[in-house]
């Protein structure tokens, strides 16, 4: 977080809060083929924040196609016939714009940040990429290149490796999760043009992807635009969700010591975390925010800033979930034997934690600093499309991003002390060690 934020944030603490600026005008529709289009009018510049997001990620590959949910993701700014090559790209940076994507195990997002004038444009491109894109084997080899580095330079970052390295060993076989969303390089540097179209189709389609529009801009207006670019787009998915995840409460990971090339040790914790649908998805969110990753967690001030045990933690995945997943949670210290000594303070506050709860003046500076938070990052319309967005894929309703504050102000600490005992008892958690080699 920049100072500036952290000034702005002592200064609201003090104040009682009535401002909610995420609470611009915000209006949808649903086409013919099922894609929804959410629009919030955001009057302050003249500027949009424009995003295509597809429900689809690494959870839906399939053995021997490990790594393509992403790779795709590069191939949808190679171009269609109408715009080939680098036209997103350029019609992105001749109007002062900003483009962008990223992939998740869940999800795949396109971003655009662009004058409002430039919208219709985008629309066209977007919609276009959308049911018309060409993918031949040379612009694969090229991609797979990119790609190839992409994933080689991770490994050139010790903590990238090391997550690498671990994650094999973390989910069941047959769980969306059980590959790290780069994919595998083998296989990646197997894929073929008829693979990645295959992927396309099975995917890429209106009635599994909406778009969200925030900005400068009359909801009317975007929504006939919508009409005329997307409704167009006649490709249909049968929508489906596993039903035969397996379960994570009783599954053991398959290791509990590694070894690195870089000299700290870690203990990387891991349990069940519930996924976004799951009633007690907000209370294990407060309860591990406000036990190991706040700044003023319990185990962060006593070990970090009290004892000097450890050099501080870290979360090295996804909250929010379409399944249920793992909290994995690193414990960075300076290798040592008297480590031992943070494991039973770690077991200790958990315990406590199990038997008597979290006192309720923590609860409530945690509900003021997450309200805080939430009302600041609402001046930013990419911030507003992200939680709109979350909010429409994770909880079926993008008007529920207007009430994530409410919902975590309804969490009692009978009920962490609950989900305490549910999530984090002692044959829950489970424990890699990484060491020095």
């Amino acid at each position: 977080m920049k100072p500036t934020q952290l000034l702005f944030l002592f200064f609201l603490s003090g104040i009682s809060i009535t401002l909610k600026a995420k609470d611009t005008p915000s209006k949808s529709i649903i086409l013919k083929n099922g894609l929804k289009v959410i629009v919030s009018e955001k009057t302050d510049n003249d500027f949009v924040e424009f995003e295509v997001w597809y429900r689809t990620g690494s959870k839906d590959e399939k053995p021997g196609i490990r790594g393509m949910a992403h790779l795709f993701e590069h191939m949808m700014f190679r171009g269609t016939a109408k715009y080939p090559g680098k036209s997103v790209f350029d019609n992105v940076e001749k109007v002062g714009g900003q483009v962008n994507a990223y992939t998740t195990f869940d999800r795949t997002v396109y971003h655009e940040y662009i004058p409002a004038s430039a919208l219709e444009k985008m629309m066209d491109i977007e919609s276009d990429r959308m049911a018309n894109l060409v993918v031949t084997q040379e612009i694969l080899n090229t991609e797979r290149e990119v790609v190839g580095e992409e994933l080689r330079n991770g490994t050139n970052n010790w903590y990238q490796k090391m997550h690498a390295d671990r994650y094999p060993f973390l989910y069941p076989k047959n769980h969306p999760y059980e590959v790290d969303v780069i994919g595998f390089l083998d296989e990646i540097t197997q894929f073929t043009a008829p693979q990645c179209m295959d992927f396309y189709n099975n995917y890429y389609s209106p009635n599994n992807a909406f778009v969200v529009v925030v900005g400068n801009v009359k909801a009317e207006e975007v929504f006939a635009m919508a009409e005329k670019y997307f409704g167009t787009v006649t490709k249909q998915l049968d929508l489906k969700k596993r039903n035969d995840i397996p379960t994570l409460d009783t599954a053991k990971i398959r290791t509990n010591e590694m070894n690195i090339n870089f000299p700290v040790q870690i203990y990387s914790y891991s349990f069940p975390r519930p996924a976004v649908s799951d009633p007690d998805f907000f209370g294990f969110q407060m309860l591990t925010d406000i036990l190991f990753t706040g700044e003023n967690s319990i185990l962060n001030n006593r070990l970090v800033k009290k004892d000097f045990l450890a050099y501080g933690f870290n979360v090295s995945n996804d909250a929010w979930s379409y399944y249920p997943n793992l909290a994995i949670i690193d414990v960075i210290m300076n290798a040592s034997p008297g480590n031992v000594k943070v494991k039973k303070a770690i077991r200790e506050e958990i315990a406590k934690i199990i038997s008597d709860g979290i006192p309720k003046e923590m609860i409530e500076d945690y509900i003021q600093s997450y309200e805080n938070e939430y009302i600041l990052e609402g001046y930013v319309s990419a911030n507003i499309s992200e939680e709109l967005g979350m909010a429409e894929y994770y909880l079926n309703d993008y008007r529920k991003a207007y009430s994530l504050n409410e919902a975590m102000k309804k969490v009692t600490p009978e009920e962490i002390k609950r989900i305490a005992g549910k999530y984090l008892s002692e044959e829950k958690i489970q424990l890699v060690n990484i060491k020095p080699e």
